[in-house]
């Protein structure tokens, strides 16, 4: 009988929270929040936030239920996690989202699942034309001096949850973290021109560059006889006509001129990922993706795509401390490749800018 009696005292109060959550779920509009407000919690402006909302409710699920969560709430507490990293049930009893932790995981993978299969084609474009290439060099060269740039390349890695024991290793980095080694490619005002998340931490950076779709066409490129057109990145990654690296150990004036424009061109990928990852808190170190392997690639492409969003609707931007690289500290991979004719090719494009710009 006393048994009886607390079954049904704690259906009840299941019953009176879910008539609460509902009252809050139905009251609570988040666009009615100071735009300052707005923009700390979900690091968009309102207009902005109503564009992307524009662009993914056609792809949304739509409700059958008079309780059903709306397109906007399910889209803002996507935002809201994404902007602070937080465990879910926190995102969840957030007083504005007011949402189950179930609610909010599907939230979060319905809205991670469109932005990455409807927008991130519309948002993330490499350069594939001359007239799309020329505008990104003059940018480069404008600012930096260095010449023939379309992008600059580096990879970041971003923590998530430990993966299934007989995957583990594919995921271990360097510091003994589980992580995703995503590949960035960007302009030097920071657009991304190309991303890649496909690949565990323990990958080597030139290893995911040698299977990325960006190096199979500027590869082809050149075979045309495209050969004014490269990206640069650190010595982590091989020297080739394609991808320029900095001199090991510079001993003319034109060596090292050529180093110090490289590292100031370069130094856009390393701002990148300092916005990256305050603008989008679940990208950082301290927080982290913790999700599968598997959806973890969906949330970082997700973020990726709404960096590109925030740049064309001009959101505001976070200030990072420029970061200035030293190419001694990074592994070189040329002397482990000795008789490689791309290297040698590499080597004479990279001489032949030396000869033009630095000498």
């Amino acid at each position: 009988m006393f048994a009886a009696a607390l079954f049904a005292l704690a259906t009840d109060q299941r019953n009176m929270l879910r008539i609460h959550r509902r009252h809050l779920r139905d009251a609570t509009d988040p666009f009615q929040l100071p735009e300052v407000r707005f923009e700390e919690l979900f690091r968009f402006k309102k207009e902005a936030a109503i564009v992307l909302l524009d662009e993914i409710s056609p792809c949304m699920k739509n409700g059958q239920r008079t309780t059903f969560v709306p397109k906007a709430l399910r889209m803002l507490s996507e935002l809201h996690y994404f902007a602070t990293g937080s465990f879910l049930r926190d995102v969840g009893q957030d007083f504005v989202c007011s949402l189950s932790k179930t609610m909010v995981s599907r939230s979060i993978k319905e809205v991670a699942h469109v932005i990455e299969t409807e927008l991130i084609c519309s948002y993330i474009k490499f350069p594939s034309t001359v007239d799309e290439q020329d505008a990104v060099k003059q940018i480069f060269y404008s600012a930096t001096g260095f010449p023939g740039c379309i992008g600059a390349i580096d990879c970041t890695h971003v923590k998530i949850k430990k993966p299934a024991a007989d995957i583990e290793n594919c995921y271990i980095n360097r510091k003994g973290l589980f992580s995703k080694n995503v590949q960035l490619i960007c302009d030097y005002n920071l657009p991304i021109l190309a991303g890649n998340a496909r690949f565990g931490g323990s990958t080597h950076d030139a290893f995911i560059w040698e299977n990325s779709l960006c190096k199979d066409f500027l590869e082809r490129q050149y075979s045309l006889g495209a050969n004014t057109s490269w990206l640069i990145g650190d010595s982590g990654y091989p020297l080739q006509p394609w991808l320029i690296t900095p001199f090991r150990a510079p001993t003319t004036t034109g060596q090292i001129n050529f180093n110090f424009a490289h590292i100031r061109a370069r130094n856009c990928v390393e701002r990148l990922n300092g916005v990256l990852k305050k603008v989008f808190a679940c990208l950082s170190h301290e927080r982290g993706v913790l999700v599968k392997p598997e959806f973890a690639g969906a949330i970082i492409n997700a973020c990726l795509t709404l960096h590109n969003f925030r740049l064309q609707h001009r959101q505001s931007m976070p200030n990072t401390a420029n970061a200035n690289g030293n190419p001694s500290e990074v592994d070189f991979l040329e002397e482990d490749r000795p008789n490689d004719s791309l290297l040698q090719q590499g080597r004479t494009v990279r001489e032949r800018i030396v000869r033009h710009y630095f000498n």
